[in-house]
């Protein structure tokens, strides 16, 4: 198995990108906070190292 290097710088700031989006759809749009959900989640696991 060869160890790849991961993009975690990128997947922080997807991470952080869609954390503003959430705050931003939980202020001016409440119903539309579920839409930033999993890309947030995805973001931080993939960020994390998780997968």
């Amino acid at each position: 198995m060869t160890d790849a290097k991961r993009k975690t710088g990128l997947y922080w700031a997807v991470t952080a990108v869609s954390a503003v989006a959430l705050i931003l759809l939980t202020i001016f749009l409440p119903q539309g906070f579920w839409l930033g959900l999993p890309t947030f989640f995805g973001g931080l696991v993939m960020a994390m190292d998780w997968v």
